[in-house]
């Protein structure tokens, strides 16, 4: 059980891996981040956390390794793809650069992170050499849907929406697809990893049925 928590890369080779990357395509202006393997993440392989808004007095000051903001890699989703096929280093790597164009948004341009023309641009500008392969979603669909623990369906269109928590919250969302609302089918099995499925969008592309 312990040998599965194990990250497949230790701290200083993300720090590494993350170094190069600013110094290549950043010009090594980035501020140094906390770079975390998380056990949770599993709706995504990759997300940058910033605690407080991009303009707020802390953001020019923060100190390195800072618990405001933080690059997360999601280790259920990662370690299969570096323990078992060959092209899992190219797949963190990529995913790495694609947090950092949000780190910079957030850090340079003190702007909140999103895949506008800003990102697309610098994604572009990224991948023009050949090494890396930036994308704005992950390609993992099969591994997010195999750790899916439970599921909610559209009254009105039937989509399904599967999570690997309860996350969805059908008083709040309604369908991203129709608006219709959503019908919690609690706990299911886990899509056994096959063919891809249709893409499942991340939670902020659900349509709240409210606002605060």
């Amino acid at each position: 059980m312990a040998s599965r928590a194990t990250p497949p890369l230790t701290s200083e080779d993300l720090i590494s891996i993350w170094s190069n990357l600013n110094a290549r395509y950043f010009d090594g202006i980035l501020p140094l981040i906390g770079l975390v393997w998380s056990r949770r993440l599993t709706s995504s392989i990759g997300m940058f956390v910033s605690r407080t808004g991009p303009r707020s007095s802390w953001a020019g000051t923060v100190q390195a390794k800072s618990p405001q903001r933080e690059i997360r890699l999601s280790l259920p989703l990662l370690k299969p793809l570096l323990t078992r096929t060959p092209y899992g280093r190219n797949e963190l790597v990529s995913t790495l650069a694609h947090e950092m164009i949000h780190q910079w948004q957030y850090d340079i341009l003190k702007r909140r992170p999103n895949h506008g023309p800003d990102f697309l641009r610098k994604m572009t500008e990224m991948n023009g050499e050949g090494t890396l392969a930036v994308t704005i979603y992950h390609s993992l669909q099969k591994e997010v849907l195999a750790l899916a623990k439970f599921a909610w369906r559209c009254r009105q269109c039937g989509r399904i929406y599967r999570r690997q928590r309860r996350t969805i919250q059908p008083r709040r969302h309604h369908c991203g697809s129709c608006r219709g609302a959503l019908q919690e089918l609690g706990a299911v099995r886990p899509i056994p990893a096959g063919p891809t499925p249709r893409p499942q969008p991340p939670l902020h592309q659900l349509q709240l049925s409210f606002t605060f």
